[in-house]
């Protein structure tokens, strides 16, 4: 046992003896380093610090508390927070850098830097003092020494441009009193607030054209009438004073629109266009509900048309308080028993706050709505508008215990699905709380699953799950003083380029709410409507189409036109909600009572006459002037009967007529066609004169230019017969004489030839029968007339000397007709009976253009 033992601690001696060394060197040789260049030792050595940066290859105390570390390495977008460990000062390094940090130093936290534009600036809040501070671009904005963004809300933000069109609308937030900013208002164009004022939105300048009139409601329920016909300056309290000098003097108006004021929009009959039918007297209603057909038509919701239709959209005036139904607009089923506790109301009051008149439910913590399962999918979008309208501010959309959508803990613009925050919960998106909310909450990543207008606000995304049933004030110790204006789901993940859409219509919805202050009315539901933004102060023309009575009881339906003009606006305002409707309604009764004080007959006689009458006693009338209207005319258009016996009667009646209008206007194109033909035939007749007359001028020329140049012949020959013999005979008057009784001689000779050449003619005439022979010289062979003077006997028959040998034909003509007689031939004319002085019959006989008896030849 001895040995054994003396051996073990031998042994163990001796491995002792060899292990120690190792260990001992194994330590130093742990403490030889190798250091690279983007590396640094950091020695510790109680409260002092030395550092050794690479690159470095030594040996170090191995007892001696040692860090390795990496260089400091940022680039251009990024700056470091470092902090002294020993006094605890923060120092800040900005990229681009690369280098070793102090020894005592230690990297707090690296950050990108916040890099602003001009047209950008940061608000920065800190959350545990509240103090807020403005930076403005163009600038890189990073932590100070003392700064720590990690407790501060930063919000960016872009600048207002304003300029002649463009004014701000801001808000105090240490006064929550709104104002607007204007283009005079400030030196800079590119407006930033100062801290703690807010901007609202841009204010576009309004115009109003030089024949309209702007109703406009002020903060205290005053109404402002801006008239763009007028140059009153104290309507220019919003423009800047040149402006307003160029518009007064342009024509037309333009303005800034107040805070707290609202364009009054209103809602008028229509009937500005032709009706096809008439519109029964019997068949018009009145809207009970004029608070849900107001909001019914509303431009912004009745335009909007989703690119993928939602499956539920509830709009406030929609509502129906009597029943307890919400009407959807969507594919889904609408909502029944909605209040299950408490009461709500259907207000537009801006109230609590709120910028925007929006139309909505409001309620109170005694108030639970129940919604239902808005969604039935796992992916889903739901987007909401609501806000906080009391004192009691806790969750106002909320499903189960899990889910709150916009609100909780009087912070807006946050949301809570399925246990999980989707945003920062300490600080408000939407400010003064007490503003609309307008949110979509969506399954998928972060940020852009949540957004708040045009702020993406998502931190977190949601585990994908089914919501249960939704409602308001559905968990006791968590009810709220609520307004709620629409609810708007799809059972599906809406892409980025939807939920803008969806952003775009709240945004369009709230600047519509804070723009104009819907007039309440009461509307006939057959009539159309027409929304009035500017009260058209020129001539207007309605139709109508009605139906009336005759005083012998004939049903008439007549059409027609009435024009008039609102002259004076604020007695239109203050005296009617719907003076188109009146002007059309008045015209009815007036024509009504007009057309059933005379029969069919007399109004068919003097239709024009009766409505003229008509529209004279209501020009000027109390009715139309306590209404600030002017009645300019009314006309009939046409009128037509409505039952079968009397359309029967008058198409008789009007085929009479036209019967006899047409055969009046046939008459009358007949005797236009025969005084035509008449004044063609006179025309003939002066032109047949005129011929006459130049035919009888030609004959007369030519028998002038005949007779001279036969003359001539004659005096040539007489000239030279006489000149022959003048040396025989010298008495000229025997040369005459001789002369003559050539042609005696020469006539007989033809005679005598004529006789024998089986030419002549023989008539017998009775006895003591006066008969007359024309010779050619008694005939106007052109016109066929015969010389009066040779049958009056004022002028002989011609002899042989007229005719001088002549032997052209000629024409015989008695009381009774005899013929004509041709050149060459003889006429001998012989009495029926014997005459007493002969005892025998006379013979007349014309040779060659002589007449005598026979004995006589």
């Amino acid at each position: 046992m001895g040995d054994n033992a003396k051996l073990f601690g031998a042994g163990v001696c001796c491995c002792c003896c060899g292990v120690i060394p190792l260990i001992i060197f194994c330590v130093f040789m742990s403490a030889y380093l190798n250091l690279q260049p983007n590396e640094q030792l950091v020695f510790r050595s109680g409260s002092s610090y030395t550092a050794k940066n690479g690159p470095w290859a030594g040996q170090v105390n191995p007892f001696k508390s040692r860090t390795r570390r990496q260089a400091l390495k940022l680039d251009a977008t990024q700056y470091a927070k470092l902090r002294d460990r020993v006094t605890y000062e923060y120092r800040v390094v900005l990229g681009p850098y690369f280098g070793f940090m102090e020894a005592q130093e230690e990297l707090y936290k690296t950050k990108n830097k916040i890099v602003l534009e001009r047209d950008q600036y940061v608000r920065i809040i800190n959350q545990y003092t509240g103090l807020e501070r403005i930076e403005r671009g163009p600038s890189v904005l990073y932590e100070n020494a003392t700064d720590n963004f990690d407790r501060m809300r930063i919000v960016t933000q872009t600048a207002v441009y304003l300029n002649q069109e463009t004014a701000a609308m801001v808000a105090d937030m240490n006064t929550a009193v709104l104002s607007l900013v204007r283009p005079c208002d400030v030196t800079d164009t590119l407006y930033v607030p100062d801290p703690l004022i807010r901007v609202l939105e841009e204010r576009k300048l309004t115009y109003v054209k030089p024949y309209e009139v702007l109703v406009v409601r002020d903060q205290n329920g005053g109404t402002l009438y801006y008239d763009g016909s007028l140059s009153n300056e104290s309507q220019y309290d919003y423009q800047c004073p040149n402006e307003a000098e160029e518009s007064a003097g342009g024509g037309g108006l333009a303005f800034w629109l107040p805070p707290y004021s609202r364009i009054v929009r209103m809602v008028w009959s229509n009937y500005s266009t032709r009706l096809e039918e008439a519109t029964s007297i019997s068949a018009t209603t009145t809207s009970t509900s004029t608070r849900r057909r107001r909001t019914s038509r509303n431009p912004v919701i009745n335009s909007q048309n989703w690119a993928q239709k939602p499956r539920m959209w509830f709009v406030a005036g929609d509502y129906n308080k009597e029943t307890d139904i919400w009407v959807n607009r969507g594919t889904g089923a609408n909502l029944s028993n909605v209040v299950t506790q408490g009461s709500v109301t259907i207000s537009d009051s801006v109230g609590s706050g709120a910028s925007a008149n929006m139309v909505s439910i409001v309620g109170s913590t005694s108030t639970i709505m129940n919604f239902g399962s808005l969604v039935t999918s796992s992916y889903f979008t739901v987007c909401a508008m609501t806000r906080y309208a009391g004192s009691a501010r806790r969750q106002i959309l909320r499903a189960g215990d899990g889910l709150w959508h916009g609100h909780n803990n009087a912070t807006t613009g946050i949301a809570r699905y399925a246990y999980t925050n989707l945003t920062e919960m300490l600080y408000d998106v939407i400010e003064p709380i007490t503003e609309w909310v307008p949110m979509c909450v969506k399954t998928g990543l972060p940020p852009n699953n949540v957004m708040i207008l045009d702020e993406a606000v998502g931190t977190d995304f949601i585990n994908y799950y089914t919501p249960p049933s939704w409602g308001i004030n559905t968990n006791s110790l968590y009810k709220s003083d609520f307004a709620i204006a629409e609810i708007i789901t799809w059972n599906t993940e809406l892409s980025d380029l939807e939920v803008e859409e969806v952003m775009l219509y709240f945004k369009a919805r709230m600047m519509d709410a804070k723009t104009y202050y819907d007039q309440a009315h009461s509307l006939s539901e057959t009539a159309s409507t027409k929304m009035i933004t500017a009260v058209d102060t020129r001539m207007q023309r309605s139709y109508y189409n009605f139906e009336v009575r005759s005083q012998d009881n004939v049903k008439l339906t007549i059409e027609g036109t009435v024009y008039w003009q609102i002259v004076n606006v604020p007695t239109t305002i203050s005296g009617t909600s719907d003076p188109e409707g009146d002007v059309w309604y008045r015209t009815r009764s007036t024509l009504i009572s007009a057309i059933g004080s005379v029969t069919v007959s007399q109004f068919m006689a003097n239709f024009n006459e009766i409505v003229r009458a008509a529209f004279e006693t209501q020009q000027g009338s109390a009715f139309f002037t306590s209404r600030g209207i002017e009645l300019i005319d009314i006309d009939i258009l046409d009128y037509y009967p409505m039952d079968e016996r009397t359309i029967a009667s008058l198409n008789t009646i009007i085929q009479t007529k036209t019967e006899r209008m047409v055969a009046l206007a046939q008459q009358e194109t007949e005797n236009e066609l025969r005084a035509i033909e008449i004044a063609a035939n006179v025309a003939m007749e002066d032109n047949k004169t005129i011929l006459i007359e130049a035919e009888a001028l030609n004959q007369k020329l030519q028998a002038e230019t005949r007779g001279a140049t036969e003359g001539g012949r004659k005096a040539t020959t007489v000239n030279s017969f006489l000149d022959g013999i003048e040396d025989m005979i010298p008495d000229l008057d025997t040369r005459v004489q001789l002369y003559r009784e050539h042609l005696v001689r020469q006539a007989l000779l033809n005679q005598t030839k004529n006789l024998f050449s089986n030419t002549s003619k023989v008539y017998m005439k009775p006895a003591g029968q006066n008969l007359t022979l024309l010779l050619p010289t008694d005939i106007h062979y052109d016109t066929g007339y015969l010389d009066e003077r040779r049958m009056s006997g004022s002028l002989p028959l011609p002899g042989p000397d007229d005719l001088g040998g002549s032997e052209e034909a000629c024409s015989a003509s008695s009381t009774p007709n005899m013929g004509s007689v041709s050149s060459g031939e003889t006429t001998i004319i012989i009495d029926a009976m014997p005459s007493s002085a002969s005892g025998g019959g006379s013979v007349g006989v014309e040779a060659g253009g002589r007449t005598g008896h026979a004995d006589e030849l």
